[in-house]
């Protein structure tokens, strides 16, 4: 059966097997697989991927228990006074020597990925415009996002929950988005008539905010222009409110 490489599973580096030409084999098919998404301006969710799986070859790095802990470990049998497995623990400097290697074979060009992506997302967000239109609402945390490419404009209804993320940098996930409509931007329609026309025909938010997101460039809407647009509207309400 054919090895999938679209994806890095996140015990990668201790299973199916651990053979170094494999785990070289598999990081480096994934990685170019990343770097093609990155030339086609797709930047997710492959730069958190890449992210995700650094944390973990650094923590593996940093901490060997945690990594002997990990390994398969032989049955040895039960434990009566609790039930439990007791196992064997692999301390075979072999397979630590191949972990060891696959670990800086690793990092390096991981790092030097997630480089490429963190540049590439600064580039396209240098290529995006965003302001609010018309008056904001007290409470600007939900209403609508007016994604613009060309005369195109998709209408998102967005709504940011007091919930949020663990990690900092990914807070503006709880943005949660559901598509409306779509408009050709002209003399008769301006986005403050979209904005009307969205008041009039949606009474569940009689005083929205909404903000318009224009990009120069052309960029896959859900890998890259929607996630970007959270961002700015998260940082947005955030800094506006103090929060």
């Amino acid at each position: 059966m054919a090895m999938r490489t679209d994806r890095l599973p996140k015990d990668w580096i201790l299973a199916p097997a651990i053979d170094l030409e494999l785990k070289q084999y598999l990081l480096l098919a994934y990685l170019q697989r990343v770097e093609g998404r990155f030339s086609d301006r797709k930047l997710y969710p492959e730069l958190h991927e890449v992210q995700a799986h650094l944390d973990d070859l650094q923590e593996l790095h940093d901490v060997r228990e945690s990594l002997l802990d990990s390994l398969p470990r032989t049955l040895l049998g039960i434990d009566l006074r609790d039930g439990t497995l007791v196992r064997e623990r692999t301390e075979d400097p072999e397979v630590i020597g191949v972990i060891t290697e696959v670990i800086g074979f690793a990092l390096p060009r991981m790092q030097e990925t997630l480089t490429v992506g963190e540049q590439l997302r600064h580039e396209l967000a240098q290529c995006i415009h965003f302001a609010p239109v018309g008056l904001l609402p007290l409470d600007a945390r939900e209403g609508y996002l007016l994604l613009r490419n060309g005369r195109e404009a998709l209408v998102y209804a967005y709504a940011m929950p007091i919930y949020r993320e663990v990690a900092p940098e990914r807070f503006y996930r709880s943005v949660v988005t559901q598509y409306v409509s779509s408009f050709s931007i002209g003399l008769a329609t301006s986005y403050e008539r979209i904005k009307m026309d969205l008041v009039r025909r949606r009474s569940e938010l009689p005083n929205p905010a909404m903000f318009s997101v224009e990009a120069d460039l052309e960029l896959p809407r859900m890998e890259t222009f929607m996630p970007l647009a959270k961002q700015l509207v998260y940082r947005y309400i955030t800094s506006e409110s103090g929060h």
